[in-house]
């Protein structure tokens, strides 16, 4: 199918580092690598907690920096410090590609045959996707009452002035150079192969002085709440529990002709305990996976899952999800980032 779109900070890493440390340490009968807040809560309820019940193994959850998780395991791939780790696409290939992780099958995690097709394939085993953000638009109802109905409406009305907006600038860790370079070039004319066409779209709305870039997804809730912006590209499970946060004001939509997404994996460590293969098994099983998608408001992969009723419509469809060719992005990380600093800055 054709792929449309859709550092860490030395204190992050010492956080990262004194947790693998601990991790090393511990007791437990597994350790897992994952992301913090309502995702790390909704995994411990709906992955962690039943399979401790199930096993009666215990599982330590630990936190950090995927980069930082794949220097220490590769220092020490005889004796990893993690078990099962949880990784954005961009760190997911680059753990495949550095032989850190070993090969799912359907004998030793059952439930990869329920993965949907579309994300089945694209570790060719060496991983699979657990859950996907879309990156759609979030915007203030009451300042925006007739929002772009597709990409290109939203680059012209950004220059325009029609409203203030924001977007993930490149040094944004998960997915920032997937959807604010790629997909932006996609949309133009461009590629994985020539930026050039998107970045001269972003820098029309840069120069309009109507366009902002973030790199932490808590500032675009304090902009749009203090007024200093009127939309922003934005994750479809952030948004939508924010607006139900008692935010009715702002609303959240899918524009034309697509959504770019944003992928969390599953990848177990290579010479680490068997018994990881049996938490990827729960992790991907259809009852995890109702829970974890219904908890955070992301999609997930197991074709089965079935959504809280409640929440079901804040689900993004996969029919309108394009999947950035991050296979392919990972070689020219470098030098985006430099270009895109060089032409757009800081």
């Amino acid at each position: 199918m054709r792929h449309r779109f859709g550092t860490p900070t030395r204190a992050l890493v010492a956080v990262a580092t004194a947790f693998l440390s601990a991790a090393s340490a511990s007791a437990a009968d597994l350790t897992v690598g994952a992301f913090g807040g309502i995702w790390e809560q909704s995994l411990r309820k709906c992955v962690v907690e039943p399979f401790q019940k199930r096993t009666g193994k215990t599982v330590d959850v630990v936190l950090g920096a995927p980069l930082q998780w794949l220097n220490q395991i590769a220092a020490s791939p005889n004796k990893p410090p993690l078990d099962v780790v949880y990784m954005p696409s961009e760190s997911a290939y680059d753990a495949i590609d550095r032989g850190l992780v070993d090969l799912f099958t359907t004998e030793k995690v059952p439930n990869i045959a329920d993965v949907l097709p579309q994300f089945k394939d694209l570790g060719k085993g060496y991983g699979v996707p657990h859950n996907y953000g879309a990156m759609g638009i979030i915007y203030n109802g009451q300042t925006v009452k007739d929002p772009p109905k597709d990409w290109k409406a939203f680059v012209e009305g950004t220059v325009a002035g029609k409203w203030k907006a924001s977007m993930p600038g490149v040094n944004y860790p998960s997915a920032g150079l997937a959807i604010s370079v790629w997909m932006f070039a996609d949309l133009f004319g461009g590629g994985v192969d020539n930026i050039s066409p998107g970045l001269t779209q972003i820098k029309r709305m840069q120069k309009s002085g109507n366009l902002a870039f973030w790199t932490d997804p808590n500032s675009v809730l304090n902009g749009l709440k203090g007024g200093d912006i009127d939309m922003a590209l934005y994750w479809d499970g952030r948004a939508w529990a924010f607006i139900d946060d008692n935010n009715s004001d702002f609303k959240y939509y899918s524009p034309g002709p697509g959504v770019g997404v944003g992928l969390t994996w599953v990848q177990k460590i290579k010479n680490s305990s068997d018994l990881g293969y049996d938490f990827v098994n729960s992790t991907l099983s259809k009852e995890a996976q109702s829970c974890f998608g219904s908890a955070v408001r992301y999609g997930v992969t197991n074709k089965n899952a079935v959504f809280d009723p409640k929440i079901k419509h804040e689900i993004t469809d996969t029919s309108i999800i394009v999947f950035p060719p991050y296979r392919q992005i990972v070689p020219h990380q470098a030098n985006w980032v430099e270009t895109w600093n060089k032409e757009i800055g800081r």
